[in-house]
């Protein structure tokens, strides 16, 4: 898979949904990416029918999984991320929209290890954040399928035991730049 901006872009913006956000954010995943701090894996979530089953079926779904929160389409995302990670991580007690550091991850397993974003993400860069801020080894980003994909995937990222040196050094470099634009000023 190559990682352009263009790319790793309709990851995150997927759907209906057009892209109107900073593009630094994409950017600086893309850099990561190339530089190995962070890993890019595809991973198929679901089948196209399973998730057109689930769309046909949409009524009784929230209920039935306690996925409120959304569309029907990002319901149904949200469903067969849950099932993937239980089937394909091994992840137990898998929940939907529980609080984690600040955020609501679509979904998240218990030992929130493993994190899953569906749909349009209006902020790519809480990906970074949850690496940061807890003890996630992956963070799986599912974007609304095309009409014409055959399967639902999602994209796997994954940190190098590098990434939170990078990112804390980064942070850090970043708060003294401000500092001296705001000392510049007086």
């Amino acid at each position: 898979m190559k990682n352009s901006t263009e790319e790793i872009r309709d990851i995150f913006y997927s759907g209906s949904h057009s892209f109107r956000g900073d593009l630094e954010p994409i950017k600086d995943i893309v850099l990561l990416i190339d530089k190995g701090y962070l890993l890019l894996t595809k991973v198929l979530i679901g089948t196209k029918g399973k998730h057109s089953s689930l769309l046909h079926n949409y009524k009784h779904l929230p209920d039935k999984y306690d996925a409120a929160g959304g569309s029907s389409e990002h319901i149904v995302l949200k469903i067969l991320s849950k099932e993937y990670m239980e089937k394909e991580c091994g992840c137990k007690n898998v929940t939907f929209e529980e609080s984690f550091h600040g955020y609501y991850p679509d979904v998240l397993d218990k030992e929130k290890l493993i994190i899953t974003e569906c749909g349009h993400t209006q902020n790519p860069e809480k990906i970074l954040q949850y690496f940061l801020q807890g003890n996630i080894t992956k963070c799986i980003q599912v974007p609304y399928p095309d009409p014409e994909d055959q399967n639902v995937y999602g994209f796997a990222f994954t940190a190098s035991g590098t990434l939170i040196p990078f990112l804390e050094f980064s942070n850090k470099e970043k708060s003294k730049d401000i500092k001296r634009m705001i000392c510049d000023k007086k």
